[in-house]
C-alpha cells in the first residue's frame, strides 16, 4: 500500500482520510475528539492507529491542517518578542493606521492588538532607500547591543523590520547573522522573509506576529514530524499553508505565519477540485463544523487576499479569501437582555460539547435544536454509533430559550436555527452581493460535520437553486488536502508604470522570482517536470492606495502590457463597479508562486446498479416550518446508488453528516456519489 493521509484538525473534531494510491480508493475515513490544549496527544492516537491497521511501510505521505498558529494568536499564547527597526522608525508599530475598518463609526473602537511593549522595541543605525540602495552602513554595534538588551530582558524572539528592507534584504541578513551569534537558541523573524512589501505599518505587524508565533508553532511541526518519523518507515509530512497549497516544515520554520489559515482552506481546495471533476465552474463552498462556519466564493478558481485580521491582530499573508463567522453544532444559544436570542459566536467544542451528547454540556446549541426538531436522529449520530439523549436536549432548550422567551419547546428550536440561519446568510451575501457576484449563478458546496444540514435552508434563503454535497462530507476537509499541491511564493515591492516600461523589463522581474521558488520545490524532490509557476501583479490607478491582484500574461508578446492593463480595468470594474480606463495605471507589488505539483487521486465512480430507490429504514416526525411536525423518511446514504431520486421533505444520514430536504427540494445522486439537490425559487 501507499498511503496519503489527510489531517483536518478542527475546533471539536480531528477527521483522518487515508487514500491508497495503488488501488486508487479512500480506505480509511475517522474522526477524533480534538484536544487544544494537548494536540500532539491527538496526532499520536491518530499515527498510532494508522500504523496498527496498516502497517509502518504502507504511509508514504501525511498532509496536515492545523490551526496551531490560529490559536495561538487568538489565545494569546505566543511568545516575549522584542522587535529592532531603523532608527527613528520606533514608534511605527505603536501607532498603526487611523483606519479602522468596520468600526469607523465606533469612538471606543479597541486598537490592534500589540504583541511587544515598547520598551521592548530597540533602534538601530543603517539606512536604504526605497529601491535598495545604502545610504548608511548598518550598525552591527547597535543590533549587537539591542539583542543583548532583549536577551536580558527575556524575550524568546526578535522580529527584525528595517526600513525599506522588501527592496534589499542585505540590512536585515547582516542583523540576523548578529543576532544568532549572540543568541543561537533564539527565533528570528525578518521581514524581508516574512513579507517583503512596501507598507511599513503591516510589513511590521506581520514580523511581529510571525516572531511571536514562531517558536510554539515551530516546535508543532517539528514535533509532529519527528513523531511521524518515528510512528513510519519513510513518510513525508507536509502543512497546509494559508494560500491553499502545501509546504514541510523544514520551508515554514522561518515563517509559521504562512498557516494562520492552514484549516480552512483545504475545503476550499476540494471544492474546486470537485467542481472540476463535476463540470462546475462557479461554487461556494460552505463548511460548517461544531464550532465555526467557513465560505468562499470560486468564480472559476479561488480568490486571494493579503490582509486578514485575527483577534485584532493585523496580518499581511496571502491566503485564500474565507470568510469566517462563530456559527456551526455546538454554538450556544441564549437569550440577551431585553429578550434578544443569540447564537455564537461561543461553542460548546468538543468539551463538554452539546448537551445531547450526555459529555456534561448544559446550554442550548445548535445541535441540540434540531436533535429536538427531528433534523438529527434523536437516539444516535455518527450512524448509530455514537447516542445521544434527546431528553438533555429538550431539556436545555426548553430551560434556556423557550421558558424566558414565553415559547413552545419546538418554537424556541426553529428560534436557534433561524438566528444561526440568518447569520450564515449575511456572511454569504457579503462574499457574494457586495463584490458584484450573483449567488444564483453559483452552486452551493456544502460540507463538515453541519454544512450540509443547514445548507438547504441557506440556499434557499440566497436564491441558490443547486446543491451538491460530496461523498463523506464531514471529514471533505481532510479529503481536500489529498489534492493540494506544495506551493512556494516570492515578492518584490517595485512601482513601475505601465507606459513607462517594456514587457522584455517586466520579464526581467519575474524570472529571478521564478528561478528561487524552482529551487526551493527542486529541494523538497519535486521533480522538474511538475513544477510550474504563476506569476500576478498587484495594480492600481495612479494616486490610489491600495491594489487589485491581476494574473500576467506572457510578457514575450509585444501585447502583453496592454493584455495586463484590460485584465487590470476588468478586476477593478468586478470589484468596485467602476473604472477608469484613461487613468495611469501602475505596479506595486510582483509575486511568483511556484507550484510543485501532486499527482492527484481521481474521483472514484460507484458502480452501477438499480436506480430504484429503497425503502427508508425508518420515519420520523419532523419539525420543518413553525406550524406542525410532519413526517418525514429517512435513508441511510449508503443505500442510495446512482440514478437515485429523492424528493423531500426527507433525511439522508450518514456517518460523517445529515443531508435536511425541504418539502419541494429534490435530491439525485451522481455517478460519483455527490448528492445533487435542487431548489426551487420563488419566481
Amino acid at each position: 500500500m501507499a498511503l496519503r493521509i489527510g489531517i483536518d484538525v478542527g475546533g471539536t473534531f480531528t477527521d483522518v482520510t487515508a487514500f491508497d494510491d495503488t488501488r486508487n480508493e479512500i480506505v480509511l475515513i475517522a474522526k477524533y475528539d480534538s484536544n487544544p490544549r494537548e494536540p500532539m496527544a491527538v496526532m499520536q492516537r491518530v499515527f498510532t492507529d494508522l500504523a496498527e491497521k496498516f502497517g509502518r511501510d504502507a504511509v508514504a505521505l501525511i498532509l496536515h491542517g492545523s490551526t496551531a498558529a490560529l490559536n495561538t494568536l487568538l489565545e494569546d499564547k505566543g511568545v516575549r518578542v522584542g522587535l529592532i527597526t531603523t532608527a527613528g522608525f520606533r514608534d511605527v508599530y505603536e501607532i498603526g493606521r487611523q483606519w479602522r475598518g468596520d468600526d469607523v463609526f465606533n469612538l471606543f473602537a479597541p486598537a490592534p492588538k500589540m504583541l511587544t511593549t515598547r520598551d521592548l522595541i530597540h533602534e538601530v543605525h543603517g539606512r536604504l532607500d526605497f529601491l535598495g540602495k545604502e545610504i548608511a552602513p548598518l550598525s552591527t554595534q547597535d543590533v549587537e547591543r539591542a539583542a543583548r538588551a532583549l536577551v536580558e530582558a527575556g524575550v524568546e524572539a526578535i522580529a527584525v523590520c528595517l526600513l525599506h528592507a522588501y527592496a534589499s534584504p542585505a540590512h536585515e541578513k547582516a542583523a540576523a547573522d548578529v543576532i544568532r551569534r549572540v543568541a543561537p537558541g533564539l527565533f528570528v523573524s525578518l521581514s524581508s522573509e516574512v513579507n517583503p512589501e512596501w507598507r511599513e505599518y503591516e510589513r511590521t505587524a506581520t514580523t511581529v506576529a510571525n516572531a511571536y508565533i514562531g517558536p510554539p508553532v515551530s516546535r508543532y511541526l517539528q514535533q509532529l514530524d519527528d513523531l511521524a518519523r518515528d510512528r513510519f518507515a519513510n513518510p513525508r509530512t507536509l502543512m497546509m499553508k494559508s494560500d491553499g497549497g502545501a509546504a514541510s516544515a523544514r520551508m515554514l520554520g522561518r515563517t509559521p505565519v504562512q498557516t494562520v489559515m492552514s484549516g480552512p482552506v483545504a475545503g476550499v481546495i476540494g471544492g474546486r477540485f470537485l467542481g472540476d471533476a463535476t463540470g462546475i465552474e462557479n461554487i461556494i463552498t460552505f463548511d460548517t463544523g461544531g464550532t465555526s462556519s467557513d465560505m468562499a466564493v470560486i468564480p472559476g478558481r479561488p480568490l486571494y487576499k493579503s490582509d486578514v485580521s485575527i483577534g485584532r491582530h493585523p496580518l499581511r499573508t496571502r491566503t485564500v479569501d474565507i470568510d469566517t463567522i462563530g456559527a456551526g453544532g455546538g454554538s450556544i444559544a441564549s437569550v440577551q437582555l431585553a429578550g434578544v436570542l443569540k447564537v455564537g459566536p461561543e461553542s460548546a467544542g468538543a468539551s463538554p460539547g452539546p448537551a445531547c451528547y450526555n459529555r456534561g454540556g448544559e446550554r442550548p446549541t445548535l445541535t441540540d435544536a434540531l436533535v429536538v426538531l427531528g433534523h438529527l436522529s434523536r437516539n444516535a449520530l455518527l450512524e448509530g454509533q455514537m447516542a445521544i439523549s434527546s431528553a438533555k436536549a429538550e431539556t436545555t432548550v426548553e430551560t434556556h430559550v423557550a421558558r424566558p422567551l414565553g415559547m413552545s419547546l419546538t418554537e424556541a428550536a426553529q428560534g436557534i436555527l433561524a438566528v444561526l440561519v440568518s447569520n450564515c446568510v449575511i456572511a454569504m451575501r457579503t462574499i457574494t452581493v457586495e463584490r458584484g457576484y450573483d449567488p444564483r449563478e453559483f452552486t452551493l458546496i456544502p460540507f463538515g460535520g453541519m454544512g450540509p444540514t443547514i445548507a438547504t435552508r441557506i440556499a434557499a434563503e440566497l436564491g441558490i437553486g443547486r446543491i451538491l454535497v460530496p461523498r463523506d462530507p464531514g471529514t471533505f476537509s481532510a479529503w481536500g488536502m489529498l489534492v493540494t499541491d506544495v506551493h512556494q511564493d516570492r515578492s518584490l515591492t517595485r512601482l513601475t508604470r505601465l507606459d513607462a516600461t517594456t514587457p522584455p523589463e517586466i520579464d526581467a522581474l519575474f524570472r529571478p522570482m521564478e528561478q528561487e521558488v524552482a529551487a526551493d520545490l527542486a529541494s523538497e524532490n519535486i521533480p522538474a517536470g511538475r513544477i510550474t509557476t504563476l506569476r500576478t501583479a498587484g495594480m492600481r490607478y495612479r494616486g490610489q492606495s491600495y491594489e487589485v491582484a491581476v494574473d500576467v500574461p506572457d510578457m514575450t508578446s509585444a501585447t502583453g502590457l496592454a493584455i495586463l492593463a484590460q485584465r487590470f480595468h476588468d478586476a477593478h470594474q468586478r470589484r468596485y463597479g467602476h473604472m477608469a480606463d484613461g487613468e495611469a495605471v501602475e505596479i506595486v507589488n510582483f509575486k511568483v508562486t511556484g507550484v510543485g505539483m501532486i499527482p492527484k487521486p481521481a474521483l472514484a465512480e460507484l458502480p452501477p446498479g438499480p436506480s430504484v430507490l429503497p425503502p427508508p429504514v425508518e420515519r420520523r416526525q419532523a419539525w420543518l416550518n413553525r406550524a406542525t411536525a410532519v413526517e418525514i423518511p429517512v435513508w441511510r446514504r449508503r443505500q442510495l446508488g446512482p440514478g437515485m431520486h429523492i424528493e423531500g421533505p426527507a433525511v439522508i444520514e450518514e456517518q460523517t453528516s445529515t443531508t435536511v430536504l425541504y418539502p419541494g427540494q429534490n435530491a439525485t445522486v451522481d455517478r460519483y456519489g455527490n448528492i445533487a439537490i435542487t431548489i426551487p425559487l420563488a419566481g
